[in-house]
């Protein structure tokens, strides 16, 4: 394995590290799963919009890597019944991430993420939001956690989606997916 690649392995690595540390169900909210509201949150800073279970909750913070320093900002809300939302975006620096292609860095990131998980990939396949490409995976943990991960690099800002589950699977899942837009991006 080359360095550059071993490092980028590395990196994502550690920021899947964070990302999943963050994703751990939240509290369950009043009245249950069935009984929490969906509602639309837009994200001006972070130039999305996306419908979650509730309001979420924003959390910020720095990773220090070997390309410089990386912002990243999440929203979380949980249904009330051990199933989280997130929507996480990383700010590269952009010359720390020029020196790789965005689909050397997503591949990176989803191997960090299921090394993390002590997991393994269910099932990965492209998507596209409007002229932006994507990974969509399904990522099986260790302990019975199931991660359903959408990866979307727009220029130096990494999202990830993530609805994260114990047995059995929601189905709301796919009505977080199906709501996330791009606000304020003009696609390449």
């Amino acid at each position: 394995m080359n360095q550059l690649r071993c490092r980028a392995i590395l990196f994502a690595t550690a920021l899947g590290a964070v990302n999943l540390l963050c994703s751990w169900p939240l509290q369950a909210q009043p009245g249950g799963g069935s009984a929490v509201k969906w509602q639309v949150f837009e994200s001006a800073e972070g130039r999305f919009r996306v419908a979650f279970p509730g309001t979420p909750i924003r959390k910020q913070g720095k990773l220090a890597t070997e390309i410089g320093d990386v912002i990243s900002i999440r929203h979380s809300a949980g249904d009330g019944a051990e199933t989280t939302y997130d929507v996480t975006y990383n700010d590269y620096p952009k010359a720390g991430i020029a020196r790789l292609s965005p689909a050397k860095l997503l591949n990176a990131a989803r191997d960090g993420l299921v090394y993390q998980a002590k997991g393994r990939v269910l099932s990965e396949k492209p998507f596209m939001i409007g002229k932006v490409a994507g990974h969509d995976q399904s990522i099986l943990a260790a302990d019975g956690t199931h991660y359903r991960i959408r990866l979307l690099l727009v220029e130096s800002r990494l999202y990830q989606l993530t609805a994260m589950a114990k047995p059995p699977a929601r189905t709301d899942e796919q009505r977080f997916f199906g709501s996330f837009q791009l606000t304020g991006v003009t696609p390449p």
